[in-house]
């Protein structure tokens, strides 16, 4: 640094001076655009840092801030300077990047170049251990602001910042896979618990189906058969005689559907899941006393037909659940169930009216914890909400809908008539 002014050297101290203490990528940046400033004076300074192996890359503004830092990460080929995130050119400098065809291209994410009017562009590698980790991005509204002098200062406060916004990448990024792989773990040690539950929970569900066939369809069919052998050992049949026996078998029938539907529901199958839900919902009220009012709204355009059939199931049973404990538990004078979607979320609602549920505890057993267990088991969100200021509870279920991939964008290839100049050290 033998032809480097002393000014310049004490301008490098004042930026080093800046990054101290700071412990998050952006507050550093920001301490030292001021200092950047006195040296290359700028409208908008903006430092863009790889993610994820190169593939993304974040932005992080100082000053007025553009859309390009309201995205968390963006796809490092839609950026304007991909060129030098890929180490394609050592820089960029432009007189007028709003017409420089280097920054527009098919899928490119140039909207705030327009927007904010970065004309004059300055755009320099951020290296550390060898590797590009990013870009310092200067720029004013003026046309022709900056010269190869102007680049060769912005590489050399790049150099200097570079170590250290590195440092903070890595720590971050540590810091996120700490949190990652804690709550993995969490997750997995709740479904291993919920499941455990759900299985129990099967197994006792498993008994009393036993016992409603033991004792009600098996007692129903025993006596039955007493009856046809009377009829047999008599040698005849009056006809109320038969009535009542056609009565009893066709109990038998809606006992046995009843047992049928609640192992596996038919009408889910048959019909989809807004029917089944329907069917249940006004089997669940048929018998209460006082009667219970009864909605149901699907505008989701069918979407729950796009679902898998594991899907459809475990949304049926948490749903069958909400209702079965509103029914049983709230006192409601009313359930609406509503099956929306958008482009991204399919989503049930279940709301009553009655005396609602408190706090929620998704570790709990029985039936609100198996609820829990099943939406854990096929990625769904399930949360328990006030439906007003009058009590009642509101259940929603969400699941997130396959995306629609658009065509991956192709990489163009260099602007003819382009210079190539060499890095400016």
């Amino acid at each position: 640094m033998s032809d480097v002014s002393p000014q310049l050297i004490d301008r490098l101290v004042a930026i080093s001076r800046a990054l101290a203490g700071h412990i998050d990528t952006g507050s550093a940046f920001r301490a030292t655009a001021i200092e950047i400033g006195t040296l290359i004076p700028h409208d908008h300074i903006d430092l863009a840092v790889l993610l994820q192996g190169g593939r993304l890359h974040a932005c992080y503004e100082a000053g007025f801030h553009t859309s390009w830092s309201e995205l968390a990460q963006h796809p490092v080929e839609g950026s304007p300077i991909r060129r030098v995130l890929w180490g394609e050119t050592p820089y960029l400098l432009s007189d007028n990047a709003v017409v420089d065809p280097r920054f527009h291209f098919a899928g490119a994410f140039d909207e705030p170049i327009f927007a904010a009017e970065l004309r004059s562009r300055i755009i320099v590698q951020l290296r550390a251990r060898g590797s590009i980790i990013g870009a310092l991005n200067i720029s004013r509204h003026e046309v022709g602001c900056y010269t190869l002098a102007d680049v060769a200062v912005a590489q050399q406060c790049a150099d200097l910042i570079a170590p250290y916004i590195f440092a903070l990448i890595q720590t971050d990024e540590a810091r996120r896979a700490m949190l990652a792989e804690s709550e993995a773990r969490n997750r997995a040690e709740l479904l291993r618990v919920g499941a455990s539950q759900l299985t129990e929970g099967m197994e006792r569900e498993r008994r009393r189906m036993a016992m409603d066939l033991h004792d009600q369809t098996l007692g129903d069919l025993a006596r039955i058969a007493r009856q046809v052998s009377a009829f047999r050992s008599q040698g005849v049949a009056r006809t109320a005689q038969l009535a009542d026996l056609e009565q009893e078998i066709a109990s038998c029938l809606t006992e046995l559907r009843h047992i049928v539907d609640d192992m596996r529901p038919s009408v889910l199958e048959l019909f989809g899941l807004r029917d089944a839900v329907e069917a249940h919902l006004n089997r669940s009220v048929a018998r209460a006393k006082p009667p219970i009012a009864v909605r149901i709204a699907d505008t989701s355009d069918g979407s729950a037909d796009g679902l898998s059939e594991t899907m459809r199931t475990a949304l049926y049973r948490i749903v069958q659940e909400a209702i079965n404990n509103a029914v049983r538990h709230a006192a409601p004078g009313r359930i609406e169930v509503l099956l929306t979607s958008t482009e991204s979320v399919f989503r049930v609602i279940v709301t009553d009216d009655g005396r609602g549920c408190g706090a929620v505890d998704p570790a709990a057993q029985g039936g609100i914890g198996h609820m829990h267990t099943r939406a854990a088991l096929v990625g769904a969100r399930l949360r328990f909400e006030p439906a007003s200021r009058k009590g009642g509870t509101r259940v929603v279920i969400e699941i997130d809908r396959e995306p629609v991939l658009g065509k991956a964008q192709a990489t163009p290839a260099a602007m003819p008539g382009e210079q190539t100049v060499p890095e400016v050290v």
